[in-house]
């Protein structure tokens, strides 16, 4: 009451109610105000979030207001087309008659779980979290929070789709080793390893070093903290590899990096600036370094480690989400992580539904990783 007081105090000291409005949203309009008045104003505001947002809030509310265009053609001629059983807002398109509403093809299409235990779960990946203890968090199954990581992960991926990196750009790739976590064992394109040390045995086929078993992440950063982390491929990074994305590097740029011949056939093919660390030193002789690039590879190999391993099928989405985390880290208070990964996340397509997360393509080929195994080199492994 008594805010409603004030702001009808203000309209009349003012002659529009356009310029009341401007005032009530910017920092001139809190400065005037005295600390109780300040304190009222919130006493109403907190009454209105806990009236408003509550464990049934549905996500549909967040989402429905952000409809742009058709997510099955991309077409923004579309209409309103009556309401659902829930009594949800349905639309046409003009140009491909589908009919959807505003959660289709987003990460809660047929999700009945709610925005109060979405922003919960958002927490808990923001701080690295298991699926049990994400299932204790949310109340819900290891299976359900299994598929609402991988629609988030993939949903999150936009980031990386659309950067362009410029300016000094540190590019150093890692590897890490083909897992096939979630793999049945008559599905398995090789012999099962022989774990622990009484087992050990010569005839094993483990290839040592960087081989065509291990996966390629090509990882670059530049100086604005843009971020790439992406899959490459098989084995050593090759100027092919690199070539795929080099639609993320802007012309005017220069990379550091080793001394490769790889990644200077890269630079040389697409004509940028090179400035290269000596194979026995740790810097450029202008004193620049990779260490961002080092710092990445040591968050992922910590996130392996504790997730006791990230399968190769899932490993881009784990990437994806580690670099919205590093964008909110560089960019956000903490406390408004969680928000704003919501709101990145929420209205993006996820080209899958919760049956079909476990047959996402892989983004290697494993005939060519384990195809000794079929052409009988290491027919003799039992």
């Amino acid at each position: 009451m008594y805010y409603k007081l004030h702001t009808e105090n203000l309209k009349e000291d003012y002659s529009g109610y356009e310029e009341v409005e401007n005032m009530l949203i910017n920092q001139e309009f809190i400065n005037h105000l005295t600390p109780v008045e300040i304190s009222f104003i919130r006493i109403g505001i907190d009454k209105l979030f806990k009236e408003k947002v509550t464990s049934e809030t549905t996500n549909y509310e967040n989402v429905s207001a952000h409809v742009t265009c058709c997510p099955h053609c991309g077409s923004k001629r579309f209409v309103k087309n009556g309401f659902n059983p829930h009594h949800r807002q349905k639309y046409r398109c003009k140009d491909c008659r589908s009919i959807f509403m505003a959660t289709t093809g987003t990460m809660f299409t047929h999700s009945k779980t709610s925005f109060d235990k979405w922003s919960t779960f958002i927490a808990g990946e923001l701080n690295c979290l298991t699926l049990e203890q994400q299932s204790v968090a949310t109340g819900l199954s290891k299976t359900t929070c299994f598929n609402m990581r991988h629609k988030l992960y993939k949903a999150a991926s936009k980031i990386q789709n659309e950067v362009v990196l410029s300016g000094d750009i540190e590019l150093d790739p890692t590897y890490t080793s083909i897992n096939l976590k979630g793999t049945k064992p008559k599905n398995m394109p090789r012999y099962s390893k022989h774990r622990g040390k009484s087992r050990k045995s010569t005839s094993s086929g483990k290839l040592r070093g960087i081989n065509h078993h291990k996966v390629c992440i090509v990882t670059a950063i530049d100086e604005n903290d843009n971020i790439l982390y992406k899959v490459g491929g098989l084995g050593r990074e090759s100027a092919d590899i690199l070539n795929r994305f080099r639609d993320h590097f802007s012309p005017i740029s220069t990379i550091i990096s080793d001394d490769s011949h790889s990644i200077q056939t890269f630079v040389s093919d697409n004509k940028l600036k090179s400035e290269i660390i000596p194979s026995s030193g740790t810097a450029t002789p202008s004193g620049k370094t990779v260490s961002s690039t080092d710092e990445l590879h040591s968050e992922l190999k910590n996130l392996i480690r504790w997730k006791r391993g990230i399968s190769t099928r899932h490993l881009q989405g784990y990437l994806d989400w580690l670099v919205l985390r590093k964008k909110l880290k560089y960019t956000l208070d903490m406390r408004k992580w969680k928000s704003e990964a919501y709101m990145t996340t929420m209205m993006e397509q996820i080209p899958f539904r919760c049956n079909e997360i476990t047959r996402i393509p892989l983004p290697v080929n494993l005939f060519t990783a384990y195809g000794e195994y079929h052409y009988g080199i290491f027919s003799f492994i039992n």
